[in-house]
């Protein structure tokens, strides 16, 4: 079957595993320019999946920065003002980031998969995924209230954590464990990738939403702002998901039980 010039697009700036390989097995570039790389192919892989991103995520976005400023204004005076947003965000985004970690996993693999197949796969995977992000929160928010740096420290160390649970199966506690482990070769590519992408996409989303506060009274321009800067977060995980995969083929630590591929880790 002959393909589309979008497809063929798509096709070209995927990073499946034998170009993984291939990358591997040439001579190792600098620290700089690996970083930058990555950064390359997520941005084009992003670019090139816009429109599947849009429709597969931010409706989930939306609904919870919607949620977020009707219970943040509905509770302004306690203590649901705070736990009230980050429930909302623990229930939600299980659903849209094992979505889209199958979608990053089945189109490395050339694959094309439909969003409700995607989105199939991720509600089989809800609870696994909810109690993972439950103790992540804590353990970083824990660390963060030690002097910032533990924080930082632990957000490095279990940036794999939710790949091993949605492409492996792994148990919370197993996938933070192979996390610590797989992570420790690459912690300053890793803290590199993440000072230069979720920390000026955080500021930026903040500045906006503070320039709009000041500025308009309506909040859904705000919610829609909101909305948007968690929609171009999404690169924060494809950054990872792009440098996740070159980790397991340059085979730092033995790889856990069970394929990255077929039906069986959807």
């Amino acid at each position: 079957m002959v393909q589309t010039d979008a497809n063929q697009q798509a096709d070209s700036i995927e990073y499946p595993l034998d170009k993984c390989r291939q990358a591997t097995a040439a001579a190792a570039p600098s620290f700089a320019s690996k970083a930058l790389q990555i950064l390359n192919d997520a941005f084009r892989f992003y670019t090139a999946h816009f429109q599947q991103l849009a429709t597969l995520c931010l409706p989930f976005l939306f609904v919870t920065t919607l949620l977020d400023f009707v219970l943040a204004r509905s509770f302004q005076e306690s203590a649901m003002a705070l736990f009230g947003p980050m429930m909302v965000n623990l229930l939600i985004y299980p659903i849209y980031t094992a979505a889209l970690i199958h979608l990053m996993a089945r189109r490395a693999r050339g694959e094309r998969p439909g969003n409700g197949n995607l989105l199939m796969a991720a509600m089989r995977q809800w609870a696994p995924l909810f109690l993972l992000k439950t103790i992540l929160v804590a353990m970083i928010g824990l660390g963060i209230s030690l002097l910032i740096i533990p924080g930082i420290w632990l957000a490095v160390r279990l940036a794999y954590a939710e790949f091993y649970l949605v492409l492996f199966g792994q148990r919370p506690l197993d996938a933070i464990r192979i996390s610590f482990i797989r992570t420790r070769p690459h912690f300053l590519l890793i803290l590199l990738l993440l000072l230069t992408t979720y920390v000026p996409i955080v500021l930026m989303g903040i500045g906006t939403d503070q320039i709009l506060q000041t500025v308009l009274t309506n909040d859904f321009f705000r919610v829609l702002a909101s909305t948007g800067w968690s929609f171009i977060g999404l690169l924060v995980s494809i950054v990872m998901f792009r440098l996740f995969m070159e980790t397991m083929e340059a085979g730092d630590e033995p790889a856990p039980p069970g394929p990255i591929g077929g039906e069986e880790s959807l």
